[in-house]
């Protein structure tokens, strides 16, 4: 009996859940509505790094002030091309120190949120050279940290954890007890990347530990929320509940009507991964109702993928595409190019569940022309791994192979050894499917080969159980039994519940099992 694969990887996630991190370093108080507005905006879309601009919200200089807001205008419009060339034309206005650290990290939270992640880099290098030069050392935490956000995305997390702990130094140095607290979050999502969630919640615990010592209520909702996450990652449903209602208690509290909507939307994520399917789009409906009061059009988006992937799972493919054609609306109307292109590439995803294999393919290369022209590179690797699946599915393997390397061209381009990792598994599998056995093996090693360079325990276990699942169907039971039973040590180590207990059915198939004392 075939008893399926543990992970065949897609391109980008249709759910969206928020994790979120450090923000605003030094802004100073009063500052001009508008300009308070764009800043909430992009806080809430760059969640992942932090937003410094020291004293640019109060400067004198007329010039500097009509540069900088317009692009702090542009930022929150994701015109983030227009933004970047707004950001240099004010330092080039004779503009040094802090102000030079700001503007350097604006065009840097830019790349980053155009997901150019070398550029992202080079900018947020130069804004710690300069910090250094102007002995800011705010600056040199936010750098540092943004740095740390960078890697983590690219799947590098053992450099991700050595620039957070550089960040943590600089705060304890200074007193920075908010960014000590920041930090200790950040690690704990890295963590909760690597599949170390126990690790994740130790450094969650120490960051809710400050919170709740200098006050900080959003920020102790922030890391409930966070809680939330790690525990339904864990398939612990019941406790991510149980965190996401705490982060909602004092969200309701404190009046952060956006924050409600985001835990709503995560209580909506984890009774879809329950299988309670009519509580989900409860939640996400009431998600919904806040987002259109206080009329936040791009959570508003979020949340119609989101209503649009239940209805995917629940068979209703029609009225998935519904709400994901209320999305694109919303996209168009708003001018988010970076969320058009991810909305067509969900209606791709729900067309290839639908088996409507060419209209899957239409609307993936539409969503591929948009990234190809605003240069998403990371997002056109994401679209060429998913043309990989809709051909292995249409059992076109040659097809396949040839848009994985595509993705794997680009992947290794840009750096993402996480993604080059998750590429090389699917090429496994299709070899797998091929029978081309020793060709699958190859490109399983490789992609374990990375998985062990960078950390990833979570992703081992995966492609251990892959290699298992492989030697059990060339009968090769002692080699299928000891990759299976280490991929379970690990699976059941970190936490994994439906993961561990696929991997005791594939050694249940092959006969008895070593790795525990549970009756298989």
């Amino acid at each position: 009996m075939d008893l399926g694969i543990i992970i065949g990887i897609a391109g980008i996630i249709a759910t969206i859940a928020i994790g979120v991190y450090f923000g605003v370093k030094a802004l100073r108080p009063k500052v001009p509505p508008e300009l308070e507005a764009d800043i909430v905006k992009i806080r809430a879309e760059l969640h992942q790094v932090a937003l410094y601009v020291d004293g640019l919200p109060k400067t004198k200089d007329k010039n500097k002030k009509a540069l900088f807001e317009k692009g702090m205008s542009l930022m929150a419009q994701y015109k983030y091309e227009e933004a970047i060339e707004s950001f240099r034309e004010c330092l080039a206005l004779e503009t040094e120190g802090s102000e030079k650290v700001a503007l350097l990290h604006l065009i840097g939270n830019c790349f980053y949120a155009w997901n150019k992640w070398n550029q992202a880099l080079s900018s947020w290098e130069e804004a710690l050279e300069a910090a250094e030069k102007a002995n800011d050392e705010q600056g040199q935490a936010a750098a540092l940290g943004n740095l740390g956000a960078v890697y983590q995305a690219k799947g590098e997390w053992d450099k991700a954890i050595e620039f957070y702990n550089k960040t943590l130094e600089i705060d304890k140095k200074i007193g920075n007890e908010h960014g000590m607290a920041s930090t200790f979050n950040n690690l704990g999502l890295v963590y909760k990347d690597k599949g170390e969630w126990d690790k994740a919640i130790e450094f969650y615990n120490k960051s809710l530990k400050i919170k709740e010592k200098i006050g900080n209520e959003h920020g102790m909702a922030s890391t409930f929320n966070n809680l939330g996450l790690v525990y339904k990652a864990k398939g612990e449903w019941d406790k991510a509940i149980e965190f996401y209602n705490k982060s909602l208690k004092i969200k309701e509290k404190i009046g952060d009507e956006h924050g409600m909507a985001q835990t709503f939307n995560n209580l909506g994520t984890v009774f879809r991964d329950k299988g309670e399917w009519d509580k989900a789009i409860e939640f996400y409906n009431k998600a919904l109702k806040g987002l259109e009061k206080i009329g936040d059009e791009h959570g508003m988006a979020q949340t119609f993928n989101n209503l649009a992937v239940v209805y995917s799972i629940k068979g209703e493919w029609d009225k998935a595409i519904e709400f994901y054609n209320k999305t694109l609306e919303i996209d168009k109307k708003t001018g988010d190019e970076h969320g058009m292109a991810q909305t067509f590439n969900n209606l791709g995803l729900v067309y290839a569940d639908k088996g409507e294999w060419d209209k899957a393919i239409e609307f993936y290369n539409k969503s591929l022309k948009i990234k190809e022209k605003i240069g998403d590179e990371h997002g056109m690797a994401s679209t060429f791994n998913n043309l990989g699946l809709v051909y292995k599915d249409k059992v076109e393997w040659d097809k396949a192979i040839e848009f994985y390397n595509k993705s794997l061209k680009i992947k290794e381009k840009i750096g993402d050894e996480h993604g080059m990792a998750s590429t090389f598994n699917n090429l496994g599998l299709v070899y797998k499917d091929k029978v081309e056995w020793d060709k699958a093996i190859e490109f399983y090693n490789k992609s374990l080969k990375i998985k062990e360079k960078i950390g990833d325990e979570h992703g081992m276990a995966q492609t251990k159980a892959n290699i298992g699942v492989l030697y059990k169907e060339q009968g090769k039971k002692e080699e299928a039994r000891r990759l299976l039973e280490e991929s379970l040590r690990t699976l059941e180590r970190i936490g994994d519940k439906p993961n561990a207990e696929l991997v005791r059915r594939h050694l249940s198939a092959i006969g008895r099992s070593r790795s525990s004392g549970e009756d298989l």
